[in-house]
Parts: C-alpha cells; sequence; structure tokens
C-alpha cells in the first residue's frame, strides 16, 4: 500500500468520524484523493448532501410554521432561552387574530388561511431589524422585540391595527381584520421568569380583546334569533363552574335586558331572592355597605354605559346572616355581537372564606389539607399522595430576604400545578412542604407523576444576577383507602420525606 493510499483511506476515515459527530461542515476534498478512491469520495460526498438537506427539512419542520414561514411555537422557546442565557431583556407582545373562527366558519379555511397571512404581513411590515415574529397557535403570534421598550411596542401595534381595520372597512374585504394584543417586557438578570412574563403579556391581551372588540358588519339575508331574550350560558355548564369553589361566586349580567344570573352558593351566602333575579345591579348594591356604596355606583355605572370594559373593587358586602364580609369583586363588559348580547360577566371572591387559601402560593392551606383528606375517609377508593419538601429556604430567607424566600415557593407551587397535570389537589402543607393528592389514582399513575416533579419542579430563581436552583426531596404515599386520621398521614409523609434523597441544587453556604 503506497503512502497516498494511506493518507486518501486517512481522510475518508476523518471525514465519516465528524459525519458521525454531527458536523454540520463535513466536506471532502475529493480531487486530493488518490483515483483508485475518488470513486467512493463522491459518493460520500452526495450521500452528506442528501444528509444535510434531510437534516434541514428537519430543523425548518422543528423550528418553521409552514403555513407562515417564521418560526413556530419550537422556534420561540429556542430564541427566546438564547436571550436567557445572554441575560438580554426584550420586550415580548402576545398577538390573537379576532374572529378567526367567524372567517373560517362563514367564508372556509382557505379564506381563514389568507386571513392569517394577511395579519403575517401587516406585522411583518412594522417590524425592527432586529424584532423576530412567530406564529405558536392556529390564531396566536408572538412579536420579540430586544431593543423596544413595552410603551412604544404598544403605540407601532395599535398604529397598525387601526390602520388595518380601516383598510378592511370599506366592505370589499370579505371582512374586518383586525388582532388583539399585550406587551410584556422582561429583564432575565432582574428575576423575571418565562411564566411570569407569558402570564404578563397573555393577561393583558386578553383584557385588550375585552376592551376593543371590532364588530363584523351583519348580512342582509341573516336569520339570526333574537339575542336578548336569554343568557348565552348553558345552566349546567354555568352551576358546574359555580360549585367549583366554595369562596368564589361567578355571575352574568344580561345588560339587554336586566336579567342575571348568579351561583347556588351566592345565593345561599348573600341571601339573593333567585339564581336569576332582574334589576340585579341595585339588588347587589343594596347589599353593599352604605360607606363604600358610592364609589361601588359610580364604577359600575361606568362599566354598564361603556365608558369603561374592566372594573375591579374590594368592599364589604353584607351576607345572609347580616355581617358584612369584604369582597374582591372582578368583571369584564362584553360588547354585544351578531349572537350575543351585551354583557357585564365577573367573579367574586369572599374573603371571609378565602383565608384557608395560602397567599404566598395561592394554594389550599394545611386547614384545606386536614379537610380534604378527611372527606376521603368518606368514600371508599384508592387515594395517592405526593410529598414534596423544598429545602434550603431558611439559608435563602437569611441570604435574600423574605421575599426571595416566597418568590422560590411561588415558583415551585406553579411548577407543582404544571407536573401535576390538573388531576390532583394541590396544598401547602407547612413551610416549605407542599402535598399533592390525587383522588382515585393507581400506585403506578401516582409514582409517574412524582417521577415528573423531580425532574421539573426545581426550576431555577433568578435574584439579580445568581441563578439558584432549589434542592428538594419528593415521597409518594399511595393507599387503598383512606382509613386514618388526617395528622397520622401527614406525620407519615413528613418521615418520608425525611428519608428521601435529596435532589441536590445549588448550595448557599
Amino acid at each position: 500500500m503506497n503512502e497516498s493510499y494511506r493518507l486518501g483511506e486517512q481522510s475518508i476515515i476523518a471525514h465519516l468520524q465528524r459525519l458521525a459527530n454531527g458536523a454540520s461542515t463535513a466536506e471532502l476534498d475529493v480531487s486530493a484523493l488518490p483515483a483508485e478512491l475518488r470513486a467512493i469520495g463522491e459518493q460520500l460526498q452526495k450521500t452528506y448532501a442528501v444528509l444535510k438537506q434531510e437534516r434541514q427539512l428537519l430543523e425548518r419542520s422543528a423550528y418553521i410554521d409552514p403555513l407562515t414561514n417564521l418560526g413556530n411555537r419550537g422556534g420561540l422557546d429556542r430564541h427566546v432561552d438564547q436571550l436567557w442565557r445572554k441575560g438580554v431583556p426584550f420586550t415580548c407582545a402576545y398577538i390573537d387574530i379576532d374572529h378567526l373562527k367567524h372567517c373560517n366558519d362563514t367564508f372556509g379555511h382557505a379564506e381563514g388561511n389568507r386571513y392569517i397571512l394577511g395579519i403575517c404581513r401587516v406585522l411583518t411590515e412594522t417590524m425592527k431589524h432586529d424584532d423576530l415574529l412567530f406564529r405558536i397557535g392556529g390564531d396566536e403570534f408572538v412579536l420579540v422585540s430586544p431593543t423596544v421598550d413595552e410603551a412604544e411596542l404598544e403605540r407601532r401595534l395599535e398604529r397598525t391595527r387601526s390602520d388595518l381595520i380601516e383598510a378592511t372597512s370599506d366592505g370589499k374585504a370579505p371582512m374586518i381584520a383586525s388582532f388583539s394584543f399585550g406587551c410584556s417586557r422582561v429583564d432575565p438578570l432582574a428575576g423575571d421568569t418565562h411564566r411570569q412574563t407569558v402570564m404578563d403579556a397573555d393577561r393583558k391581551m386578553y383584557r385588550y380583546k375585552l376592551m376593543h372588540r371590532v364588530q363584523q358588519p351583519k348580512e342582509d339575508n341573516a336569520s339570526q334569533r333574537p339575542i336578548a331574550d336569554q343568557l348565552p350560558c348553558n345552566d349546567r355548564v354555568f352551576q358546574a363552574i359555580s360549585m367549583s369553589s366554595e369562596t368564589r361566586y361567578p355571575f352574568i349580567l344580561n345588560l339587554d335586558t336586566g336579567e342575571s344570573q348568579w351561583s347556588i352558593n351566592a345565593v345561599r351566602d348573600f341571601g339573593l331572592p333567585s339564581q336569576h333575579p332582574y334589576n340585579s345591579v341595585d339588588m347587589w348594591l343594596a347589599r353593599v355597605h352604605p360607606e363604600d356604596r358610592a364609589n361601588v355606583r359610580t364604577e359600575l355605572d361606568m362599566v354598564l354605559n361603556g365608558t369603561w370594559h374592566f372594573h375591579y373593587m374590594q368592599y364589604r358586602v353584607m351576607d345572609a346572616t347580616g355581617k358584612y364580609v369584604l369582597c374582591d369583586c372582578t368583571g369584564y363588559r362584553l360588547d354585544a355581537t351578531d349572537t350575543e348580547p351585551n354583557m357585564y360577566v365577573g367573579i367574586i371572591i369572599n374573603r371571609s372564606l378565602a383565608d384557608t387559601t395560602d397567599s404566598v402560593t395561592g394554594l389550599g392551606d394545611i386547614h384545606t389539607l386536614v379537610n380534604a383528606i378527611g372527606e376521603m375517609r368518606r368514600v371508599a377508593h384508592e387515594v395517592g399522595f405526593v410529598a414534596i419538601k423544598i429545602d434550603d429556604i431558611a439559608q435563602v430567607n437569611a441570604r435574600f430576604g423574605f421575599d426571595a424566600g416566597d418568590r422560590v415557593l411561588a415558583e415551585s407551587a406553579a411548577c407543582l400545578m404544571e407536573c401535576s397535570r390538573g388531576k390532583g389537589r394541590l396544598f401547602r402543607s407547612t413551610g416549605p412542604m407542599f402535598v399533592a393528592l390525587f383522588d382515585d389514582l393507581g400506585s403506578e399513575e401516582t409514582d409517574a407523576i412524582a417521577d415528573e416533579i423531580e425532574r421539573f419542579l426545581g426550576s431555577p430563581v433568578l435574584f439579580g444576577s445568581f441563578e439558584y436552583q432549589p434542592p428538594l426531596r419528593v415521597a409518594t404515599l399511595h393507599l387503598d383507602a383512606v382509613d386514618r386520621q388526617p395528622v397520622s398521614i401527614l406525620n407519615e409523609l413528613k418521615a418520608l420525606l425525611k428519608e428521601a434523597p435529596q435532589i441536590p441544587g445549588t448550595k448557599l453556604n
């Protein structure tokens, strides 16, 4: 074997090793190979070209939306992760296309796709050079800007939306095009989190949609049934919602007729005349404390006459026993559509009953947990418990302050809610201990959820530029039936946590 042939073989082997290691630029100089190896080299180059094209297609499908050629949700996550690692502040806008379902139902999905592409085009035209736009769902977009602040991005999107509405309101377009949006500024080094950003922008977008709804022109031949003769809510669905919490009372008010719908709990706890009273605003104001009544009436009048669309106040209301209780009252005005009346929709929280909610995490507290376990003694089926303890909270409080410790607990509670997948009831037991109760769940399913909690619960929390990963312990307990007192079960969970291995986090000493 001559030296030239041996060197050629080494070049081919090195090329194959680079391919095996996932190199993105594994070129082979075929002309430098000896004549007897060039055919092999050419075949390898062709194979590499095919593999490279397939990889590009796979990456495109993983990160690119096929309809708009924008980044998809995977692309958004990758871009945000890059900004986060660099510690770069940025503003994100959550954008939701208005009336896409109406477009699909009325004009067909082909027109719906044209509507989406039209919104995509106008949003792209308003972008700065370092902005990126992503389509993360059927009617959802996210715009990320590292340089523009929240107020400037809101002004830009408002101008774009106004121009779009004006351009499609001449009757030539199939429908009036518009979108709703909410903007949020995030600074990773200031301790902001992905979850806080998403929730803030999404909440603002939803509120904007409620306050700036665009009405589509009514078709001449449309035969609509009268919309003001009933409330647009199925009684069974409404009652299912209203019974889901003893402390929360949803309500719906038809502003066109004055009729309202209230939960059974509200009728019981506030002594309302029925679930469907008329003149419900006056009825409710009569129960408001005299010192609070004038302010409440003024704000409600602003909502009812359309000046405001959002209402939030905390005031005192007389309950069925004649005592005044503190309530949080939140409501939205929904302007009429072709199929719905003008409505005022909201929820009232009775703070005299809500004191069993942990103020830091929003989960049920130890009293609620004990009551929940006590209830399980009356039903004869299996129960799964997952107990979680966040270690080193005392050290976090000592080094960074109690607000930092509360942030760790709040973030852990939010992750716990995601990991439980809505299957269980969640509680903050005592201090840094959480308990998830899974009704009628087998031991294998309980263990699977515990494994997921171990993998994802300890998400990092930033204190300035310091990234803290909380250490934690996880333990499970499965019972075929609850046949013991709640205190006995909680003591067993504490003992199991003490024996459970620690999932290590950031060392603070």
